[in-house]
């Protein structure tokens, strides 16, 4: 039995000029490489985005003075192949505490050939947000969301 696509899900999918092995390396523990800084939910400037490579690792911002916030748990760490992170956000665009009221990314990594990779990328469970679930959704798949952040990906992994 196979489990059907989520159909409130927002997925973006591109193929990148690089090895698996890079594009899997500059994807996770290469954020901060892509990542902009005006998407951030702290309150303070982002200096930083972080992830930390394992299994229940945090993704977080680290702002200019040191300050953290946390956006995220790793859920899957299987290097070159598949990462997956909780989107602890809330409808108020705040960390959200509660994993109960969190979505999910997952990004997945397939090998065209030694050269490039495709990389596909899925964000689902938006009802876990609670009430009003939708414009969470539409935000991040909007062009500022998602789609622009996969084309800052494919820039710089391209490198």
């Amino acid at each position: 039995m196979t489990s059907q696509p989520d159909p409130n899900a927002v997925t973006v999918e591109l193929t990148v000029d690089a090895p698996i092995d890079k594009a899997y390396r500059v994807f996770t523990t290469g954020m901060d490489s892509w990542w902009p800084r005006e998407h951030h939910i702290g309150a303070g400037p982002l200096a930083e985005t972080v992830v930390e490579p394992r299994l229940g690792g945090r993704l977080y911002g680290r702002e200019a003075d040191g300050t953290e916030c946390p956006w995220g748990r790793v859920l899957v760490w299987s290097p070159n192949t598949h990462f997956a992170f909780s989107w602890d956000i809330g409808l108020d665009w705040k960390p959200e505490s509660d994993p109960a009221r969190t979505s999910r990314v997952d990004v997945t990594f397939t090998a065209v050939d030694a050269d490039h990779t495709t990389v596909t990328l899925v964000h689902s469970g938006f009802e876990n947000h609670g009430p009003g679930w939708e414009s969470m959704r539409d935000a991040v798949g909007s062009p500022g969301g998602w789609p622009a952040l996969r084309d800052n990906y494919a820039k710089v992994v391209a490198a």
